[in-house]
C-alpha cells in the first residue's frame, strides 16, 4: 500500500505538470473575460451540481458511511485532466475546457473543505470516521504547485510543455489502471457490491454530463458550450481523491472501503466517456448548421441576443429598409458588400 500512495502521489504531481502545460495564462485571462458566463456556469455545476446529484445517490440508496464517503469525495472533486482531449474529440471548446480545469483546480482549495464540512462532516462521519483537513490541503497542493510549475514551462517553453502535455495525460490514465489492479488483487470481492452503488457509481458521470449540459442551455449558452460544460463537469479529478483516501485513512478496511466507490467510477468512466464522446460528436454535426444559421443571435459568452435582433429590426423599419428574411440575409445585409 505504500508502495501505491507513493505512486499516488508522484501520479498527481505529473498530472499537475500535464495540466499547467496546457495552460497559457493569456488565453485563460482572455477567455475569463469573453466567456465569463459560460466559465461560472461550469464552476457552478462542478461543485454545485455533482456534490448534490452525489449526496442524493448516497441517500436514496442508503448507502453506509463508507462508501457514502467515497461517493461524495468523487462528487466534489475538480475536473479531470483527461477533459481537454475528450472535449477535443467532442468538438467542443478546447480553450474553455482548459479555462475550466484551470479554475476548477484552483477554487477546490477552499470548496473541497466547505463541501466535506457541509456534506459529509454534517452526514456521514457519525461511525468515528474523519477527513483529516491538512491532508486536503497537502493533497491540493501536491497538484496545484506543479499546476503552476507547468504554466510556468509553457510560457518558457513550447516544445516541453507539449512534451509535460503529453505526459501527464498518458500517466495519468496508466496510473488509474494501475490503481484499479491494486484494487482487484486487495480486494477480489471488490466488483461485486449492491445495485445502489454501481448503479451511482457508473451514472454519475452521465447524469452529471447531462444535467450541466441542460444547465448551460437554460443559461442561453451555445451547443459547443454545453458539451464542454458537460464533460468537464462529469468527469472528475480520481487521481487526487485516490491519494486523499490513501493520505486520510490508516485502517485497511476502512481505506477499501471508501476507495471502492472511486475504484467503480474510474471503470465506468473509461466506457462512459467513450459513448458521451461518440453521442456528442454526431450531434455536433447538426448543431453546426444551427449555429451557423443563429450567428446573430450569439455573443462571445454564446448568451442570446433576441432583443437585439428586435432591435435591427424596428431600426430597418424606421429606415424604410427591407428586413431579411433570415438571421443569415440579415447578417449579409448588416456586412455590407460581400467581398469579391
Amino acid at each position: 500500500f505504500l508502495l501505491l500512495l507513493s505512486l499516488s502521489a508522484l501520479m498527481l504531481i505529473f498530472v499537475g505538470f500535464g495540466l499547467g502545460a496546457t495552460i497559457k495564462y493569456q488565453d485563460v485571462l482572455k477567455c475569463l473575460h469573453e466567456k465569463r458566463i459560460a466559465t461560472s456556469t461550469g464552476a457552478l455545476t462542478q461543485f454545485g451540481l455533482m456534490p448534490l446529484l452525489g449526496y442524493f445517490y448516497a441517500n436514496v440508496f442508503r448507502m453506509n458511511n463508507e462508501h457514502a464517503i467515497g461517493l461524495m469525495l468523487i462528487a466534489m472533486a475538480p475536473g479531470g485532466v483527461t477533459t481537454n482531449l475528450i472535449t477535443y474529440w467532442s468538438n467542443g471548446d478546447v480553450m474553455l475546457s482548459i479555462t475550466m480545469s484551470a479554475v476548477s483546480t484552483t477554487l477546490a482549495f477552499g470548496m473541497m473543505p466547505l463541501l466535506i464540512e457541509i456534506y459529509i462532516n454534517t452526514t456521514f462521519t457519525d461511525g468515528g470516521l474523519n477527513i483529516p483537513y491538512e491532508w486536503i490541503v497537502i493533497t491540493l497542493l501536491l497538484l496545484l504547485v506543479p499546476t503552476g510549475i507547468g504554466v510556468f514551462i509553457r510560457a518558457k517553453s513550447e516544445i516541453w510543455a507539449k512534451r509535460l502535455e503529453k505526459m501527464g495525460s498518458v500517466l495519468g490514465v496508466i496510473f488509474l489502471f494501475v490503481a484499479l489492479i491494486w484494487a482487484l488483487l486487495a480486494d477480489s470481492h471488490l466488483l461485486d457490491q449492491n445495485f445502489g452503488l454501481w448503479w451511482s457509481c457508473a451514472t454519475l458521470q452521465v447524469i452529471g454530463c447531462f444535467f450541466a449540459y441542460g444547465i448551460a442551455a437554460l443559461f442561453g449558452l451555445r451547443p459547443v458550450a454545453r458539451r464542454t460544460i458537460g464533460i468537464e463537469a462529469g468527469i472528475q479529478n480520481s487521481t487526487l481523491i485516490i491519494t486523499l483516501i490513501g493520505n486520510s485513512f490508516d485502517d485497511k478496511d476502512e481505506r477499501i472501503k471508501v476507495f471502492t466507490p472511486v475504484f467503480l467510477y474510474s471503470v465506468s468512466y473509461f466506457f462512459n466517456s467513450v459513448w458521451i464522446m461518440l453521442f456528442f460528436r454526431w450531434i455536433s454535426h447538426d448543431e453546426v448548421d444551427k449555429e451557423t444559421s443563429d450567428v446573430m443571435n450569439a455573443n462571445k459568452d454564446g448568451v442570446k441576443l433576441e432583443q437585439v435582433v428586435t432591435d435591427i429590426k424596428v431600426e430597418e423599419r424606421k429606415g424604410g429598409t427591407e428586413i431579411p428574411s433570415s438571421p443569415l440575409d440579415r447578417a449579409s445585409s448588416l456586412e455590407g458588400p460581400s467581398r469579391a
